[in-house]
């Protein structure tokens, strides 16, 4: 989210031409932070445009060291303003709606540092002080997690002129923002982009006339990784304004490592480059993060549940109607030319990874897209056998009823693609009991739903009573 920022650039030159009458007027001062934090989910400097799900909480701890964030100088003058500055951010966010999360972040500076200011008749410097509370809403427009393509989120925020201003930490007014996020998955990659203007009170350094109101862009360009462990995130962020004569960049990088479960520690550090007000020349960041989300709800069918029988692996030959040879097809390869519908062997077969504990459909959609594309170029009474499979997969996400929740959800995935509820077959296979542990293998097995496509409607008539 956008912290403080006020960027002055332009303030330098006019500042020192108008120290006498600055000092006289006695100015609040204004907000010298920049630093923008993420309240929900993603990286810590960018949301992924994703939005924490209804009751999600988000809470975050985050300190940060500023290396000459304010320099001022002409041709012969030069005052280090701020030259070392310590600040201390809380920020939390809460999900109300599947569209609408509300969230709030509170700076304060902890210590700061610099020159002395008495050269250029300016007041002396406050060492601590609050700074500028931020309120959040953030609207969802687009998720992947309803199969849309990318994630897109916008946030309304406002800044609350109730900051230290003899410490740099405030405006003399409000302050709003308004932004937009994109966010995209390529596999263990998630890159976002942001863009947003803020809007913010004049300068008091600078001349008499400005603007009441002074805009300024600000962009960001996020590339974070989604893998399990250490995730690491590379931040450029930007910021233009109508009253400064250069723009503000800073190029952050750094890691997160979870502690424990929904505990996260973070790490992030980069220089700025520019000379407008509030760009450092380093800065770093050390936090810890607190994410906690509810299990995905049951959906209550609108339809009979599907019939499904649970037989252990082991004991499935014993039958008297022996099961079909099934020959494994790669998931992506699309069909063998001229196979006849009336044939038991599949027309084809796959599995569908899910991940740990969850049931929402997995981004790669690719296999049941071409199940679709089979059963409409090959019309007639084939059907979909969707097989899942009762392995435990973790200790704390043990959920004796999350194989039948994700073998629905592709079985409603298929039914809103306009596939006939008769051809969908759902069951669950149990695997043979075992002393041993389950192996790394059993566990990726237990996450899978099977899908097969069969030409012959009673090849999988004994998982229907």
């Amino acid at each position: 989210m956008h912290l403080p920022a006020w960027i002055r650039a332009a303030a330098v030159a006019g500042f020192l031409s108008h120290s006498a009458a600055w000092s006289q007027t006695a100015p609040s001062g204004f907000e010298l932070e920049r630093l923008e934090l993420n309240l929900g989910k993603g990286s810590l400097l960018s949301s992924h445009g994703e939005l924490l799900v209804p009751t999600g909480v988000s809470a975050g701890l985050v300190s940060h060291y500023e290396h000459l964030p304010l320099v001022l100088q002409d041709g012969e003058s030069h005052l280090e303003r701020v030259r070392h500055r310590a600040s201390l951010m809380l920020a939390a966010s809460y999900g109300v709606l599947p569209w609408l999360e509300v969230g709030a972040q509170i700076p304060a500076v902890l210590w700061q540092q610099g020159g002395d200011p008495s050269l250029l008749g300016l007041p002396p410097l406050t060492a601590r002080g609050l700074g500028t509370p931020m309120l959040q809403a953030r609207l969802g427009l687009l998720s992947r997690r309803e199969e849309h393509p990318v994630n897109l989120a916008v946030d309304l925020a406002a800044g609350l002129p109730v900051g230290s201003g003899s410490a740099l930490a405030r405006d003399a007014g409000l302050r709003f923002r308004a932004g937009a996020t994109l966010g995209l998955d390529w596999g263990w990659l998630h890159p976002s982009l942001e863009a947003g203007v803020l809007l913010r009170p004049p300068n008091p350094l600078f001349r008499k006339g400005s603007p009441p109101v002074v805009p300024e862009l600000r962009v960001s360009a996020v590339l974070a990784t989604a893998n399990p462990g250490l995730r690491g995130e590379l931040a450029l962020r930007g910021a233009f304004a109508s009253d400064d004569k250069q723009p503000s960049l800073e190029l952050l990088g750094g890691v997160r490592w979870p502690l424990m479960p929904r505990v996260e520690l973070l790490a992030l550090g980069g220089p700025g480059l520019g000379a407008a007000p509030g760009t450092p020349s380093a800065r770093v960041l050390l936090g810890v993060n607190f994410l906690m989300e509810p299990p995905p709800a049951l959906e209550r069918l609108t339809e009979a549940i599907p019939h499904f029988t649970l037989e252990p692996e082991a004991t499935a030959a014993r039958r008297e109607v022996p099961r079909p040879a099934v020959a494994p097809v790669p998931t992506r390869e699309l069909l063998p030319t001229a196979v006849p519908l009336a044939h038991a062997t599949p027309l084809l077969q796959g599995s569908v990874l899910f991940e740990p504990g969850r049931a929402e459909l997995p981004a790669d959609l690719s296999l049941p897209q071409a199940v679709l594309e089979l059963l409409r170029s090959e019309p007639g009474k084939s059907i979909v056998l969707l097989e899942g499979y009762a392995g435990q997969e973790d200790a704390a996400q043990a959920d004796r009823l999350l194989p039948l929740r994700r073998a629905q959800a592709l079985r409603t995935y298929l039914a809103g693609q306009g596939v006939p509820l008769e051809r969908l077959r759902v069951r669950i296979t149990s695997p043979a009991a075992s002393a041993h542990a389950p192996t790394p293998e059993d566990l990726a097995r237990a996450r899978r739903v099977e899908m097969t496509v069969l030409s012959d409607p009673t090849a999988v008539s004994e998982t229907t009573p």
